[in-house]
């Protein structure tokens, strides 16, 4: 009679053993984006807080969502990485109540964090003659 109560106990106490073992904690917990950990920034990085930089990208929906973007005009944007290569080109939907903008992507490949920049008067003229849909969106 007494082996049926302590059989229950002692796999009871055994499976909490397994299952609290296995779960880890904090420290075991590593934040990544693709292959590299982006856990906590470097020591010394300085980031403007007012920098208009990506935090969402639908690459299905071909939009991307931008973070202090409501200063940015209605025309052609520039995604560039941390290295300032170019990543891709956006064109700006119009500003909405919420503190982020949003814009569809019209080539390349955006990534989160990528600063976004007006593009310059010559480039945005050369992209409006490639991307007239673009303009027609806007009116």
């Amino acid at each position: 009679m007494r082996s049926t109560r302590i059989t229950p106990l002692c796999i009871g106490i055994c499976l909490a053993l397994i299952l609290t073992g296995c779960g880890g904690g904090p420290s075991g917990v590593r934040v990544t984006q693709g292959d590299t950990q982006i856990g906590r920034a470097q020591p010394g990085t300085i980031v403007a807080s007012n920098t208009s930089t990506i935090v969402h990208v639908d690459m299905f929906e071909r939009i991307a969502t931008i973070r202090n973007g409501r200063d940015l005009p209605i025309a052609f944007l520039v995604a560039t990485n941390t290295d300032g290569t170019q990543t891709a080109i956006l064109k700006a939907r119009e500003k909405r109540a919420t503190g982020l903008r949003t814009a569809d992507i019209l080539e390349g490949e955006p990534r989160i964090n990528n600063t976004i920049t007006p593009a310059s008067a010559a480039e945005s003229e050369r992209l409006a003659k490639i991307y007239r849909d673009a303009e027609a969106d806007t009116e």
